[in-house]
């Protein structure tokens, strides 16, 4: 595996899995303890969902989503290296045929894939402090997308707008230096 330090899956299918991060890479993986909480917020409605994992480095929450019961989860990610170790962590958990990778640049392509897919999550995780939520946050606002969660993870010393026109913030936890903020998009 091209992958550096292991993680483990937090829960269904595949919960206790290891799967690993890109090696050499500066990436964030989510910790395990903040995977589970994320996903004890969404809860049940995981169940058959369509997950779009943005800025997916190593795929963790993405493949969480899938082993909680998501019926497919898109991956975009621009790092080749990141975008190999994916394809490896999903092929070791047996989820390479409900999901879909593209190696592409989130904020030039996310427009032309919120026109062809429709997503009932979309988990937000970019660098910090390069103002990339809010860019990604103006895109979803601007598509006709239905309605969808966001999650957005970001650092409590980042402003990030959460307030928005069909966007609202109903969630937000904190853990240490990363905030996850929960928001609905209706339609």
């Amino acid at each position: 595996m091209a992958g550096g330090e292991k993680m483990r899956i937090t829960g269904g299918v595949t919960r206790g899995r290891s799967i690993r991060t890109p090696k050499g890479k500066a990436t964030r993986p989510l910790l395990s303890r903040i995977r589970k909480s994320l996903f004890d917020v969404i809860g049940e409605r995981i169940q058959r969902s369509h997950f779009l994992d943005l800025y997916s480095g190593s795929g963790a929450v993405g493949i969480e989503a899938l082993s909680r019961g998501a019926e497919i989860t898109v991956f975009v990610e621009k790092d080749k290296i990141s975008v190999e170790t994916i394809r490896e962590n999903l092929a070791s958990c047996n989820f390479s045929s409900p999901s879909k990778i593209w190696q592409k640049d989130v904020l030039t392509f996310l427009p032309h894939l919120l026109e062809k897919e429709r997503f009932d999550f979309i988990f937000i995780a970019p660098p910090y402090y390069q103002g990339l939520q809010d860019r990604t946050l103006n895109i979803i606002e601007r598509e006709n997308i239905g309605r969808s969660w966001i999650i957005v993870q970001h650092s409590p010393r980042e402003k990030v707008n959460l307030s928005r026109k069909n966007i609202k913030m109903f969630k937000q936890r904190r853990y240490g230096d990363t905030i996850l903020s929960f928001l609905d998009k209706n339609g």
